[in-house]
């Protein structure tokens, strides 16, 4: 029995000494973490926690230990004069290395609390093939609010990370695939009402993709003042109710430069759809392609 008891002692040390080092991986519990979980995970020398969406004064003056500043336009920029598009797979990877990110790392993205800067990073890490990769849900804002520890002090050098791309194509779509197979995909658009009716007209032409289902983005949060995503049972009974097709089908969510459609796709992924892609392009470069054809009604 001592002998057992020994055995068992000895494997609890070792178990520890592993996490301390960084042996064993920090296992995500969905792609949607919550603040707790972070708490009791932000230690682990494995976990890169990103910051972004925020100023580089917003991060000075308060961000969660650890975190690192990532300035939106490292992976949201103007690409053949069309703005807010993924800027390319060397380009974006080239500065995840920078932040000491590596294909083992365990990846946790917050913003200001919205998700809006998060999910279009959750969905630039995916299309790079990185599968350990989750939001905090409610982001800055809730940590803060719950009162939980914060930093003013920038974060020890980082060493450079070995992060190595694999692209999936199959989570960005083209305006020419798109066009090509609108009778086959679910095409979602989150935009405002006046954005898709036409009335609120932000490119050369107004309206929206026909046979695209409205579903305003800001239907996945609470709108509080802490603004969280809606409880999954929610979001699940929402979609299904919407959508009104199963999670094997082709789903394209966009906006209109591919941030609030961004927010949406990651909705969709917590929800198990299979098949969803972003329309980088968005609204911006549809409305502005006179070969596309744009509806205005209802």
């Amino acid at each position: 029995m001592k002998k057992r008891v020994l055995i068992a002692a000895g494997l609890l040390v070792l178990s520890v000494l592993a996490w301390a080092g960084g042996g064993i991986e920090p296992e995500l519990e969905s792609i949607l973490v919550e603040s707790e979980w972070l708490e009791s995970t932000i230690d682990h020398e494995n976990l890169v926690l990103i910051d972004t969406g925020r100023s580089p004064d917003e991060y000075a003056a308060g961000h969660i230990p650890g975190a690192l500043l990532f300035d939106r336009e490292s992976y949201y920029q103007t690409v053949d004069g069309t703005p807010g598009m993924f800027p390319g797979v060397d380009v974006v990877s080239e500065a995840l290395r920078e932040l000491g990110v590596n294909n083992d790392s365990v990846i946790v993205v917050y913003d200001p609390g919205h998700g809006l800067w998060a999910t279009r990073l959750f969905w630039t890490l995916e299309v790079l093939g990185h599968e350990n990769v989750a939001v905090l849900n409610g982001g800055y804002g809730k940590w803060a609010d719950e009162s939980r520890s914060l930093s003013t002090s920038a974060p020890q050098s980082v060493s450079r990370g070995s992060f190595e791309p694999e692209f999936r194509s199959d989570l960005v779509i083209s305006g020419e695939d798109l066009a090509a197979d609108l009778d086959e995909i679910v095409v979602v658009d989150t935009r405002s009402a006046g954005e898709f009716a036409g009335t609120d007209v932000r490119a050369d032409r107004g309206g929206h993709i026909p046979g695209a289902v409205h579903l305003d983005w800001s239907l996945n949060n609470t709108g509080e003042s802490v603004n969280t995503f809606l409880p999954v049972d929610e979001l699940e009974e929402f979609y299904d109710v919407q959508l009104a097709s199963d999670k094997n089908g082709r789903v394209v969510t966009h906006c209109q430069t591919g941030v609030r459609g961004a927010h949406t796709y990651f909705v969709l992924r917590l929800l198990g759809y299979e098949e969803v892609a972003l329309y980088d392009g968005s609204w911006i470069e549809w409305a502005n392609s006179p070969e596309f054809p744009v509806a205005s009604e209802g």
